[in-house]
């Protein structure tokens, strides 16, 4: 287990609030938003609460992927490498992914691409530090660990 993982897992157990910090839980869904909070968000927080939504997207995938008989690991591998930007991007829109809808043509000045894929590694791990061990785990352990490294480089 990777040590971002041990340590989200260390965490939930001394306080388990400690996961509304990182992902805040109640009402979800586009309709929730707006009932809690009427005013958009700001542009920063915008990019990085749609960079916890597709981090969570893609633990989801995961888990369907592995039920399925699929392979997890290249899936997320596939994903996580598209959001570092670690090769060519199959998506056509030219910035680093995940990005809020509807995406912008050039990159806001307010996002922080490396703390958006903090956010999105803290959410995989956080998802990953709650499942048994199998293949999924093990895949989004290794996806938050790579996003990780990428964000504190970024």
């Amino acid at each position: 287990m990777s040590n971002i993982v041990r340590l989200l897992a260390v965490l939930g157990r001394i306080n388990p609030a400690i996961w509304d910090a990182i992902i805040p839980h109640g009402p979800v869904g586009p309709a929730a938003r707006v009932a809690l909070n009427p005013q958009p968000l700001p542009p920063k927080e915008a990019m990085l609460r749609a960079s916890a939504d597709v981090a969570h997207d893609i633990a989801s995938a995961a888990v369907f992927t592995e039920a399925a008989g699929g392979e997890p690991g290249r899936l997320v591998s596939e994903v996580i490498d598209d959001w570092c930007g670690t090769k060519p991007r199959p998506f056509p829109w030219p910035h680093p992914f995940p990005f809020p809808w509807p995406p912008e043509p050039e990159p806001h000045p307010d996002w922080d691409i490396g703390a958006s894929r903090v956010v999105g590694a803290l959410a995989l791990a956080q998802v990953a530090s709650r499942m048994e061990d199998g293949p999924a785990r093990d895949a989004l352990a290794k996806g938050a660990e790579q996003l990780l490294d990428a964000g504190l480089e970024a």
